[in-house]
């Protein structure tokens, strides 16, 4: 009995050590997100995350009992030789997901979970954000490192084996399944984490107010596979309160009243929406952020820059929601990925055909099965669409399709081609990762680089719509999809992760050189652009027409299990999996702490019931 306690305590401690190493190969990888994350606390985040390391070595653990108490009674002794097996799998499989953790969240600031793990339905998307020898870099170190790794874990469990391995008579044999058994029992204790109630989360790696300090002490592994238990989140509803009461903060947060500001000079114009691909507030100059964008910095002054403006959430799908459908995406998954759900949105392009506007025309330069932008799309109301394959092969230089000059010399096309009133919708593309763009490098940064690149094409895009009579009667809206980790390096608790820009401008509009600071957010420039027409916006119950007279100023974000709100006072983040706010900054009354949570309750009932 004490031999075998000895040989599982040599897997726990293998374990333990292979997570310690992958926590420091980790934190060198993305250091740039420390910030003035010290030593101390990233060295803290070895002792914080021990518990969440022990609660994944359990399960490990956990396995290799039931498989020795499986094969029990075939070998009919102690034989490890299938438990080593055993971890020759899993070592690969382990290392392989800590690996693509790593190199992700250098993209996204957060780590690898089960919605992550929706992309690998599409693995060409995968391939395509990544450069070419990356992918060949990640099979090189994943092999290395494994063979590596198994030749250090069969040096050290096979030494002194033989000791343990002893035949054993049928009264043995029950012994050893009682052991077995046992020992597997024994493993409940650090799977939970407690002996309370409530077992382990990952609120308990929430220590230090640096977020990669607590993002470090998360074991990426128990992260993973926690959020696939909580994977089916279409069915979930968030309730922190009575419902009553939910709605009636929520009502007051979205009560909107007053005479409505008008910004344009005419009641049908031309109305053209640019979603620019990761265009962060971040690398905008007239935002204060690097001036990245020189050519978007010069239509401010000819039109309204809304600078108080943040994504709903954090992907390209979850953007194209909140845009088009004026509709607040759930923590966990986005609706835009469940058909039978999204049929029952209301669109603003179905809006605009029922107000008399012709050619509404969808154009993107990438694949639309992407994440079920083609379901989406379609019930979006548009009546043409293009895509990737309406170019020619000979513009596809970019991995996720087309360079953003040849979309925006199609758009010029389809404006000039298309009857007034008109409405398109255009997604740009090239600033996506992994950012290769057809240019000579201007920036060190690959997104710099690639945004740099994004706005020249702006740029010669606005000097043809001029020199082709385009701009007059047109109202270009301007608005990031999402934000990016950037030049901070902001995880998905900071502030700047979000923060993306607004710009109304073209020769339809009647106020210039203007900034508004209202606090607002990407599902907002839906009813703020109905108000403007003159439309009803009441079928859109989660966007606020930011230029009415009184509007209450607030912005709502989600990321995987967690959600934020922003306000003039107060800025906090939620962790739902943690069980409390991660983030709360600012002073805030009893009920302005609960009006995030109303919110989610509210919208997570409404997802429910479509």
């Amino acid at each position: 009995m004490t031999r075998f306690f000895k040989y599982i305590f040599k897997i726990a401690l293998f374990w333990i050590l292979f997570f310690a190493l992958h926590r420091l190969l980790f934190m060198i990888f993305n250091l740039g997100y420390a910030g003035d994350a010290g030593f101390g606390s990233l060295l803290a985040s070895y002792a914080v995350g021990l518990r969440l390391d022990l609660s994944f070595s359990g399960y490990i653990l956990l396995l290799t009992c039931v498989m020795q108490l499986i094969t029990l009674p075939i070998f009919r002794r102690f034989e490890f030789t299938h438990l080593h097996w055993l971890h020759y799998v899993i070592i690969p499989v382990f290392m392989a997901l800590m690996f693509a953790n790593t190199n992700l969240y250098s993209y996204w600031g957060r780590h690898l979970d089960g919605e992550a793990l929706g992309f690998l339905a599409t693995p060409m998307v995968i391939l395509a954000s990544l450069r070419w020898w990356e992918v060949i870099m990640f099979f090189v170190l994943l092999i290395s490192a494994s063979l590596g790794t198994i030749l250090i874990y069969n040096k050290w469990m096979k030494s002194g084996e033989e000791k343990i391995v002893s035949k054993m008579q049928p009264l043995t044999l029950a012994m050893a399944a009682f052991i077995t058994l046992f020992t597997g029992a024994l493993m409940i204790i650090p799977i939970r984490g407690s002996f309370g109630v409530a077992p382990i989360n990952t609120g308990v790696a929430y220590f230090s107010s640096h977020m990669f300090a607590n993002h470090s002490a998360i074991n990426p592994l128990w992260n993973l596979f926690y959020s696939l238990k909580r994977l089916d989140a279409t069915t979930r509803h968030y309730r922190f309160m009575d419902q009553d009461k939910a709605e009636e903060l929520f009502n007051k947060m979205m009560h909107q009243s007053g005479e409505t500001q008008t910004l344009i000079n005419q009641p049908q114009p031309d109305v053209v929406v640019i979603l620019l691909e990761s265009f962060s507030a971040q690398v905008i100059g007239s935002m204060g952020g690097e001036s990245v964008t020189p050519n978007f910095d010069s239509l401010v002054p000819k039109g309204v820059l809304f600078n108080n403006i943040y994504a709903a959430s954090d992907r390209s799908d979850k953007g194209l929601v909140a845009a088009l459908a004026g509709y607040q995406v759930m923590p966990a998954y986005s609706i835009m990925q469940y058909p039978a759900k999204s049929q029952s949105l209301s669109f603003l392009p179905n809006k605009l055909k029922q107000a008399g506007y012709n050619d509404l025309t969808y154009m993107y330069g990438g694949d639309i099965g992407f994440k079920g932008m083609n379901s989406f799309v379609t019930l979006s109301g548009f009546e043409k669409v293009i895509t990737i394959n309406d170019f020619p092969r000979s513009t596809h230089g970019q991995k996720w399709g087309v360079h953003d000059e040849y979309t925006f010399e199609r758009l010029i096309e389809e404006m000039l081609a298309a009857q007034s009133p008109y409405f398109q919708f255009y997604f740009t593309l090239s600033s996506h990762e992994p950012f290769d763009v057809p240019m000579d490098r201007v920036y060190d940064d690959p997104y710099l680089n690639s945004v740099f690149y994004t706005d020249q094409c702006l740029g010669d895009f606005f000097r043809r719509v001029k020199s082709k009579g385009l701009w007059d009667n047109t109202l270009f809206i301007l608005i990031a999809d999402h934000g990016v980790p950037g030049p901070a390096r902001a995880t998905s608790q900071m502030i700047e992760r979000y923060h993306i820009p607004m710009l109304w401008t073209g020769g339809a509009m009647a106020v210039t050189d203007t900034i508004i600071s209202t606090i607002g957010s990407q599902t907002d420039m839906v009813s703020t652009l109905l108000n403007q027409l003159q439309l009803d916006a009441s079928e859109f119950p989660f966007s606020k027409n930011l230029l009415a007279e009184e509007v209450e100023e607030f912005a709502f974000f989600t990321y995987p299990d967690a959600f934020g709100l922003i306000t003039a006072d107060l800025y906090k983040v939620y962790d739902n999996n943690a069980g409390r706010y991660i983030v709360f900054e600012g002073e805030a009354s009893a009920v302005d702490s609960l009006k995030g949570k109303a919110y989610l309750q509210v919208l997570s009932l409404d997802h429910l019931n479509r």
